[in-house]
């Protein structure tokens, strides 16, 4: 995006406020820049000339007040709540990403993120080198938790990482788990997503095996990239683009009738940032709206296949103890969250009510919840915590940046809260 196409993109922005009621980080910060009308004028400062004194004289922001931007745009979950609340409909997401590529690209990243984003992130053969470096490193440094939590190892009090839990890593990820020949062809592709291959593969393997249930011949994109969408929030416009190329060709030669996704962050990527990241003119363009538009969420794959309909019941459960929690890019962006609960309707019938705060944000937010683990965690800890007094005892979800968070927040608080993927829930009711 040119300077001046976000100049223009900005002057949507009437500055009324309307975001500082739905912002998820307002209630926390309780400052101007921590909302989308403070962090639009702080990008359209840095688009300003500089300021003449006198003639000939000027005032440059300089380094030190794009750093300064550069953090408070960071300073942000990308939950889209105020673009989808704002009156003028203003292209938030897309400003504060293009603000954050554009000092990316005056202030340069970090070299870890130019490794992440530039080599590990769009390489399955690196990113299970790291799998595994990091399933070592955990029975080394960290102590075990109960395995009930759903996660089994938890940092140290140090370092600001208060306790974190993450899951054990096991000692393969699930497309390395396939047998040779298996899940190479099929008329539907499984995008399964870095997190649910490599840190949650039984997620991948339910996806799968449901899939697969419902008569469909399944493949699964063994040679998949990140989705890109790590890169893109981070402003690294070349690493994600970098990922975008390589999954497109990998989809295009296939020719799925469509491309199912368990995570919906991984889904927004191709519904929606791909298009943006890959202009009208350019040579992949026609690849990029053809593989976007076969692009589904697993609930919508296993209900108009018919598969809900020929599971078995639900085991007695308690009463409204299964609730459904909104991703924001899924239920929010993507506006499917209504098809999840249709989906968790059929499955669980009365065991399933809506639950308490289901469409507030989890914190989570990518990378902001390494930038701000505390912040993040209070987030997830209200979220869990509505959740619990509202009589939820299962939380159902569909995104792997919510599914860790939730479940390193259950951990964390010693609730008795199960966090669960629809496609969990779904294989224990296969006949």
């Amino acid at each position: 995006m040119t300077d001046e196409e976000l100049k223009l993109k900005i002057a949507a922005c009437a500055k009324c406020g309307s975001c500082r009621s739905v912002c998820t980080l307002y209630p926390e910060r309780r400052d101007e820049q921590s909302v989308a009308r403070g962090k639009i004028a702080l990008i359209e400062s840095s688009l300003a000339a500089p300021v003449p004194l006198c003639p000939g004289d000027t005032i440059p922001l300089g380094e030190e007040s794009d750093a300064a931007i550069r953090d408070a745009l960071a300073d942000c979950l990308l939950c889209g709540r105020c673009e989808r609340n704002c009156p003028n409909q203003v292209a938030v997401e897309e400003i504060l990403v293009g603000g954050r590529t554009r000092l990316a690209g005056k202030l340069g990243l970090s070299a870890w993120k130019r490794w992440l984003f530039g080599e590990m992130l769009p390489s399955a053969g690196a990113r299970g080198a790291i799998r595994a470096a990091g399933g070592f490193a955990q029975k080394l440094f960290l102590r075990k938790v109960p395995t009930e939590s759903g996660l089994h190892y938890r940092f140290p009090d140090l370092a600001g990482l208060h306790g974190r839990t993450v899951p054990a890593l096991p000692p393969s990820g699930f497309v390395a788990s396939l047998p040779e020949g298996e899940g190479l062809i099929g008329e539907v592709l499984l995008f399964v997503g870095c997190v649910f291959d490599i840190v949650m593969p039984g997620i991948g393997r339910a996806a799968y095996e449901t899939m697969k249930a419902s008569g469909a011949s399944v493949a699964v994109l063994r040679e998949s990239a990140c989705c890109g969408l790590p890169a893109l929030a981070s402003g690294d416009r070349e690493g994600a683009l970098k990922s975008v190329t390589k999954n497109i060709a990998s989809i295009r030669a296939r020719s799925p009738k469509s491309v199912v996704f368990p995570c919906g962050s991984c889904l927004t990527m191709f519904r929606r940032e791909v298009l943006s990241l890959i202009p009208e003119g350019d040579p992949l363009r026609a690849d990029a709206d053809w593989v976007s538009g076969r692009c589904v969420d697993y609930a919508t794959f296993i209900l108009e296949t018919g598969l809900a309909g020929r599971l078995n019941p639900m085991p007695v459960v308690e009463k409204g103890s299964v609730g459904w929690h909104d991703p924001c890019h899924l239920s929010g962006t993507l506006g499917r969250g209504g098809v999840a609960r249709d989906l968790l309707t059929r499955v669980a019938g009365d065991a399933f009510r809506e639950m308490a705060g289901a469409s507030l944000c989890c914190g989570y937010g990518g990378t902001f919840n390494v930038r701000d683990y505390p912040t993040s965690g209070r987030l997830g800890a209200n979220k869990v915590s509505l959740a619990v007094r509202g009589g939820t005892s299962t939380i159902v979800t569909a995104c792997s940046g919510c599914i860790l968070q939730l479940r390193d927040m259950a951990a964390r608080f010693s609730t008795k809260t199960r966090v669960r993927h629809l496609a969990e829930i779904v294989r224990e009711l296969l006949p």
